[in-house]
């Protein structure tokens, strides 16, 4: 499990839910990043006020420092939050952006999650900008959890909800989802939106725990982002570039009220 730890983000809550839906054990390491270049550019006069042929300069070696510094301070206080559930995360600091590091961090382990606070941007200012959650969603073919802060108390996931359309991506949904929800006790929930299997879910409903099957007449964007739970639990086909503009997993985790699990 890799859990990217953001300077300003509820990183030790992501990287708490995280360790949440993994079985007992699996390694987790909590990934930050010191982009310079980023800060570099952040750091230059609004482009009316500058030369085009200026170059951009250096950030000075000591603000360099200061960032590495805040970032190391940043992973070590995730990790004292996650102590309790992962005693023996590792933490890794790396220069450049924060989705390559994840992405290297994660090598060609088609096993691993990728977990991040979810985005803040709507789903093109976020492509447009690089926000780092966008683009890892639209990027990776790694699942990843998009964390947001839960209102109820208790242990997470409380409640589950996954989405159906009868196709074997959401299939996969459907199965992680009552996977996690049989070893949490969480309650769950299979949405099956406008233009889903009237039948229900048919074969899939004797592997699963207690749930319910509910019908919604509206798009399955809009009928899973508008839930009040937990977790949702979304497939998607792994699409890149165009095709993927129409995405509903996508969609589903930046309009979501709650943390969303993209499967793969």
């Amino acid at each position: 499990m890799v859990c990217a730890v953001e300077s300003g983000a509820q990183s030790s809550v992501v990287a708490r839910q995280a360790i949440a839906l993994a079985p007992p054990g699996v390694p987790v390491v909590l990934v930050g990043a010191v982009d310079l270049e980023a800060a570099e550019r952040a750091m230059q006069p609004m482009s009316g006020e500058m030369d085009t042929g200026q170059l951009i300069a250096p950030i000075p070696v000591g603000a360099a420092q200061m960032l590495s510094e805040a970032m190391r301070e940043d992973l070590e206080t995730t990790r004292a939050a996650v102590a309790d559930l992962a005693p023996g995360a590792t933490v890794s600091l790396v220069e450049g952006p924060l989705i390559l590091a994840m992405r290297e961090e994660a090598g060609e382990d088609t096993g691993v999650l990728l977990a991040i606070d979810a985005p803040h941007e709507t789903r093109t200012l976020g492509m447009l900008g690089g926000e780092p959650a966008t683009w890892l969603l639209h990027e990776t073919t790694l699942p990843v959890l998009l964390g947001r802060a839960v209102k109820a108390s208790g242990p997470f996931p409380g409640s589950i909800a996954a989405g159906y359309d009868g196709g074997p991506t959401s299939t996969i949904a459907v199965e992680a989802a009552g996977e996690i929800a049989a070893r949490t006790g969480a309650a769950l929930r299979i949405v099956i939106a406008k233009g889903g299997p009237k039948g229900g879910i048919g074969d899939l409903a004797a592997g699963l725990p207690a749930h319910e099957v509910v019908h919604e007449n509206s798009s399955p964007v809009h009928a899973l982002s508008e839930l009040d739970v937990d977790l949702i639990v979304v497939g998607s086909r792994g699409l890149h570039g165009l095709r993927a503009l129409g995405s509903v997993s996508e969609r589903v985790a930046h309009k979501a009220h709650a943390s969303v699990l993209v499967v793969r």
